[in-house]
């Protein structure tokens, strides 16, 4: 059960997944050789797919929440999907790593993912066990902040746009940049 004072946010935030998919959708066709083809690297791929994922699970909770009854349902699982999207690209990436850095750099980005997806599970699973403890809906909500800002950091990436301090550090597509 939704609180009636998440409507708006759950319409405005279904509104910016949709028109975020979609930008990313445009941002991968510009250049899919880079990004989408078997010749494109890991590491760009599990960007775009991290994004990907984040903007798409937000986009459907947000969607579950205008839906009657069921946001507990799909939050759940869009976050069990969230979860093992993070695992395969952590088993996939983190062996990859050539050096100490690059390690502790994808770690660190997976770990804060893994974080946000299960916490996300937790209320989703809470939600579907009590539907009427607004508490919960209102954390799934504020946890949804946190999968855009996933969703975003990871697309800005794709875009090569040059960032500053520790975001900037964190980039798995750093080191990529000075090659190219």
């Amino acid at each position: 059960m939704v609180p009636s004072n998440l409507t708006n946010f759950f319409l405005a935030s279904s509104d910016a997944g949709g028109a975020l998919i979609g930008l990313l959708f445009v941002a991968v066709s510009i250049d899919p050789e880079k990004i989408s083809s078997t010749h494109a690297s890991l590491d760009r791929q599990a960007v775009a797919a991290s994004a990907f994922t984040a903007l798409v699970n937000a986009f459907f909770i947000s969607l579950g929440g205008l839906i009657p009854g069921n946001l507990g349902w799909i939050a759940l699982i869009m976050s069990i999907l969230g979860v093992l999207n993070s695992l395969s690209l952590g088993k996939q990436i983190i062996h990859k790593s050539s050096d100490r850095v690059n390690f502790f750099r994808r770690f660190l980005l997976l770990f804060l993912s893994m974080v946000i997806y299960l916490a996300e599970f937790y209320f989703a699973f809470q939600l579907v066990l009590h539907p009427h403890a607004y508490v919960n809906a209102y954390t799934l909500a504020g946890f949804l902040i946190g999968v855009y800002a996933i969703g975003l950091v990871r697309a800005w990436e794709l875009l090569g746009v040059k960032r500053f301090g520790f975001l900037s550090w964190l980039n798995p597509l750093k080191e990529m940049k000075k090659e190219n």
